[in-house]
């Protein structure tokens, strides 16, 4: 089985971040699912770049756990994310299980 991340995108996030890591680890053989904060609909990213979501991170979070959850920087996307009790809770779930945490830029403040 493959390993499976999952990507979160938020409005402002930093599209660089998020695409680069998509991209790369679905090179690498993983199974990546990028999880819109606020849906399914798409995400203006910080440079005006609109990202479609493959699922809402409500439906993404239905097939936790993850081997990984990355959140891509950005400052207003970052923000989001650090403000939303779903990704708090996704990320105390995640250490407590002892998986990869990954934080780019800015998303450290969500930690």
């Amino acid at each position: 089985m493959s390993p499976r991340a999952l990507v979160l995108l938020a409005e402002g996030s930093e599209e660089m971040e998020t695409v680069i890591t998509v991209d790369v680890l679905r090179r690498g053989g993983v199974e990546v699912t990028l999880a819109g904060l606020e849906g399914d609909a798409p995400v203006k990213c910080s440079r005006n770049v609109v990202l479609v979501p493959d699922k809402s991170l409500d439906d993404a979070l239905k097939s936790v756990p993850y081997d990984a959850v990355i959140l891509p920087g950005g400052g207003p996307g970052a923000k989001a994310l650090a403000s939303s009790p779903k990704v708090k809770v996704l990320l105390a779930d995640q250490e407590a299980a002892g998986k990869i945490i990954g934080a780019i830029c800015a998303a450290p403040t969500a930690l």
